[in-house]
């Protein structure tokens, strides 16, 4: 054949565009070949994904079934409950879950006994199965699902038995758990639509969880790998339709120089850009001469700088979030999402590289009071204050963590229990020199400090260090402590206050119920006659049948700042008292009141509506803790409007505290009780001895009525007449006695009385 000696350019345009039409159109028939059965492929793999996802999340709830039902069944309290089920509801319905083996609601548990009968048959256990009616004590496994009026049932059954050795049955547990709302709640679903996963159970039909499969029904996700294979799919097209239409372009521009160079110089340009090396493009400072083509790179050029400053503006952004994510707004120091994160870092790293560490539990003392008396402006102003001293006072690699409100941890390596301490009492001395006076706190603001510590040896127990740490800074917070304590085995009392115990659960049903609350009465009396004046109120619980005295349960409201709360209390019952008709004519009666009371409106209120009974009954208010009046003009306005209703003002346990005298300078007080600790100083003679009589001279001398507190002996009664003490109280004239006791000892005549109170 014969070509001819020239060819239209018509035809030759003609002739490539069907060359490339036709080897573009193989290409997109292989290219969808190979699409249908690569996105096969990964459909499949998405619903083995799928699969597998939900027989791991099924094996991981039951799995957690198990081992709830596990710790249960040798769980101490367990056995208790079998043993003697007094207290059972309570451990049904919360020490199962503040002990942590049930860790949601979700899961309920029921105790049988031996015999399969339940120990209570509570509303809350009327959905537990009847085991004297059914054969589950003999089922394998001793787990089954069953549809309970639509709802997804997991049961886990286990036997509970007198000793860790298995030696005899006390009965069985039965835990019962919503399956289908534990399984959505679990992670690791990146396939499955959770939304769509359902369970067909016909009602009352039971299986186990290994049959579930066929019973499953779930819809996937759309795959990320498949929209991500046909978007590199559709670029690898399109990228091929550009090298190809180029191609043309190069092959019509073999007739002109114009179009060779300028887009080969392109083409490097693109390359440089893909590879990261922008800057080293060498045809930036040559402009093209095809005026297209150099709209083109400088577009390119033009993208790629805007590209580069995108990039490092979301790296940098990226980094301040992060830092932000982990990081607490008020204070500036570490969150707890950073303390959790770094917790568990360093967990993993003590399984590598064992060492001492020691962990430190910070609390702002009465901080509460604080924020309510000065407002959360100031509060979180004191915060900040005390997080610039904690964090001087740490090492130049200790982190400080917020933890939650006044709340305050951090954890050292490589270091030890002398170390630790030393660093605690730096922290304080840094706070206790900070000056608060700017923000208008007169009153000393400090920490408790709980510190725990464990070997490098005993690294296995590092998960109880930050419990110990709670334990070890209640304890340092109790009266007399130095505000620092180091967790050991003296602790256990602490450790009882702080968990479920007699003390506090008596405390909490006393708040719900005031009559739980017993007063005694004190009586006080007029010298030198000696004669009975009035009687001062003093609270017991009466629980179960026993009386708890306030050295048991005043540790417990100290503890749970639940001061007012009682007072409230307190108050309640001797208005039922006074209400009573029980308590003598003329008969007057002191009530002694904690000093975060003083500013709460609701407890004035109830002291003006308790002030009707002051004729029948003349009323005295005692305020103990003064230290902790931090609204002074405030509380003394209240006590003003007290003293207009004719309430006598009493300065309780005078000689404790901080700063006695300017109490009684700024407060209207008509009455001052020397605390036992200064009336057994007038039995001395010694220096100490005389202090406290010239003090009680003149304090008499300028009008205040005067009460000596805790008189045990006929020589300190014979010292406190000498001195002219107006009133006098203690075990040696009169003990408590209730209220039922009262009006016989009032009827007695004065030889009857001291006969009484001798023997």
């Amino acid at each position: 054949m014969k070509w001819p000696e020239s060819i239209p350019i018509t035809q030759v345009a003609l002739a490539f565009i069907t060359g490339l039409m036709v080897l573009v159109s193989l290409i997109g028939a292989f290219s969808a070949y190979q699409t249908r059965t690569v996105t096969h492929e990964l459909e499949q793999h998405v619903h083995e994904a799928a699969k597998s996802e939900l027989d791991m999340a099924i094996e991981r709830v039951v799995r957690q079934t198990e081992t709830q039902a596990d710790k249960l069944s040798r769980w101490g309290e367990t056995r208790q409950q079998l043993i003697l089920p007094e207290y059972y509801t309570y451990w049904r319905d919360q020490r199962v879950y503040e002990s942590g083996i049930l860790h949601n609601h979700l899961a309920l548990t029921a105790l049988y006994d031996k015999s399969g009968k339940r120990l209570a048959s509570s509303t809350a256990e009327s959905r537990f199965p009847d085991l004297l009616t059914s054969d589950i004590l003999t089922r394998q496994p001793s787990n089954w699902l069953v549809n309970e009026a639509g709802t997804t049932v997991l049961y886990q059954l286990f036997p509970v038995y007198s000793s860790e050795g298995q030696m005899a049955l006390l009965g069985h547990g039965l835990i019962r758990l919503d399956f289908m709302s534990e399984l959505l709640r679990q992670e690791g679903f990146h396939s499955v639509d959770i939304k769509r996963v359902k369970i067909t159970l016909p009602p009352n039909e039971i299986v186990a969880p290994s049959d579930l499969g066929t019973r499953l029904h779930y819809n996937v996700l759309s795959s990320h790998g498949q929209a991500q294979f046909k978007s590199i799919l559709s670029n690898t097209l399109l990228a091929l339709f550009v090298v190809l239409v180029t191609a043309a372009l190069l092959a019509y521009t073999t007739y002109s120089r114009l179009l060779v160079k300028p887009l080969r110089q392109l083409s490097q340009d693109i390359d440089a850009m893909q590879h990261g090396q922008f800057d080293q493009v060498p045809s930036r400072s040559v402009p093209m001469r095809v005026t297209e083509l150099e709209n083109i790179r400088r577009s390119l050029h033009d993208y790629q700088l805007q590209l580069r400053e995108l990039h490092g503006s979301l790296e940098h952004q990226n980094r301040i979030f992060h830092s932000q994510a982990r990081q607490d707004a008020l204070t500036g120091c570490h969150n707890r999402r950073a303390y959790e994160e770094d917790w568990e870092h360093f967990r993993q790293e003590l399984a590598n590289a064992p060492q001492g560490v020691a962990f430190l539990l910070f609390d702002c003392d009465r901080f509460k009071t604080i924020n309510d008396t000065y407002g959360h402006t100031k509060g979180d102003r004191v915060l900040c204050i005390i997080v610039d001293a904690l964090v001087m006072a740490l090492r130049a690699n200790d982190r400080l963590y917020r933890l939650g409100g006044d709340e305050f941890a951090t954890f050292m390596p490589h270091t030890s229990p002398a170390q630790a301490r030393q660093i605690a009492q730096r922290c304080q001395s840094l706070i206790d020199a900070a000056n608060f006076k700017d923000l208008g706190i007169n009153e000393p603001i400090g920490i408790s400090i709980g510190i725990a510590y464990c070997e490098a040896d005993q690294c296995i127990s590092v998960d109880e260090l930050p419990k110990q740490a709670d334990v070890a800074m209640y304890t340092a917070k109790q009266p007399g402590r130095n505000r620092i304590a180091l967790f050991g085995e003296d602790m256990d009392r602490a450790t009882q206050t702080l968990v479920a115990s007699r003390e506090t659960s008596a405390l909490f049903q006393a708040l719900a119920n005031p009559s739980m609350i017993e007063m005694h009465y004190q009586p006080i009396y007029v010298l030198p006659e000696r004669q009975l004046d009035y009687y001062e109120a003093l609270a017991r619980i009466r629980h179960r049948g026993e009386l708890l005295m306030p050295g048991t349960f005043l540790p417990v409201v100290s503890n749970r700042r639940l001061e007012t709360e009682f007072d409230m209390a307190v108050l309640h019952q001797i208005e039922s008292d006074l209400s009573s008709g029980q308590l003598p004519p003329g008969c007057g009666i002191s009530i002694n009141l904690s000093a975060q009371s003083l500013s709460r409106s609701d407890v004035i209120s109830h002291l003006l509506e308790l002030s009707r009974h002051n004729e029948r009954h003349p009323l005295m208010l005692e305020i103990t803790e003064t230290s902790l009046i931090t609204q002074m003009s405030e509380v003394s306005g209240y006590l003003e409007m007290l003293r207009s209703v004719n309430y006598r003002i009493a300065m309780d346990d005078f000689g404790t505290g901080y700063s006695p005298l300017r109490y009684l300078a700024d407060l209207p007080v008509d009455v001052v009780k020397f605390d036992i600790s200064l009336v057994n100083k007038l039995d001395q003679d010694n220096r100490a001895g005389r202090v406290v009589a010239d003090f009680a001279r003149m304090m008499s001398e300028v009008g205040y009525s005067l009460v000596a507190e805790g008189v045990e002996t006929e020589s300190v009664l014979s010292k406190v007449e000498s001195l002219g003490i107006d009133h006098v109280q203690g075990y040696l004239l009169g003990r408590p006695m209730p209220l039922a006791h009262l009006a016989a000892f009032h009827s007695l005549p004065v030889e009857g009385k001291t006969a009484r109170k001798s023997a």
